[in-house]
């Protein structure tokens, strides 16, 4: 599901790991007819149940919209492991997950249902990915990091061992995670300090950060 940009990525993901892509569905009706990598592409994502128990994946990187379809839609998931990634036998991967080349998860990780862990990214022991967390291309998580719920490393972000980053919360590219981040905040810099909450409210003056509001 989906027909842009990381939607490419993960059918070509999917291919080379012996997957045979029968068809792409996407809302935007300028695609319907067209092909991505040699796969037809139909619409609207809805008409992605008529295909019945044809494991499916989500190729959309933000985490609200893939939660809104696996919530909508009852469907089974394929779970792709690139095959020049590295996974260790004992690190577990839910179903709707995809894991990109030349990306390593170590001993006792934990990845959750519908995660992104993208290209040349390594998540180290005993680290946790909640659902639907997106780590970028190279980023490196060291061991017993949890990331939490729908949360988005960024390019080349690096994330010290034993580091907890809240549900919701967006790191930058090339940031260091040196301490705990709460959840549903933007951080950036080295080390990466909270600016302003993800629903674009700015900090108060003087304040790492504040928890959202309930």
């Amino acid at each position: 599901m989906g027909a842009g940009g990381h939607a490419k990525a993960v059918v070509g993901a999917s291919q080379t790991a012996g997957y045979d892509v029968v068809a792409v569905y996407d809302d935007d009706a300028r695609k319907w007819g067209k092909t991505l990598l040699g796969v037809p592409i139909f619409g609207p994502i809805d008409r992605v149940l008529d295909i019945g128990r044809t494991p499916v994946l989500i190729g959309i990187g933000d985490a609200g919209t893939r939660e809104t379809l696996v919530e909508r839609l009852q469907l089974d998931w394929a779970t792709v492991i690139h095959p020049s990634a590295f996974r260790h036998l004992s690190a577990v991967v839910e179903p709707g997950t995809v894991i990109f080349a030349g990306a390593v998860v170590q001993p006792e990780a934990r990845i959750g249902a519908h995660v992104i862990v993208n290209a040349n990214a390594t998540v180290a022991h005993d680290c946790i990915l909640e659902d639907y967390v997106h780590l970028a291309p190279g980023v490196a998580l060291a061991g017993s990091v949890r990331v939490g719920k729908a949360a988005f490393v960024g390019i080349g972000a690096v994330v010290i061992n034993n580091i907890t980053i809240g549900a919701g919360t967006i790191v930058g590219a090339g940031a260091a995670v040196t301490s705990d981040l709460p959840k549903g905040v933007i951080a950036v810099g080295s080390p990466a300090r909270p600016i302003k909450f993800v629903d674009g409210q700015m900090l108060p003056a003087g304040v790492l950060y504040e928890e959202p509001a309930t």
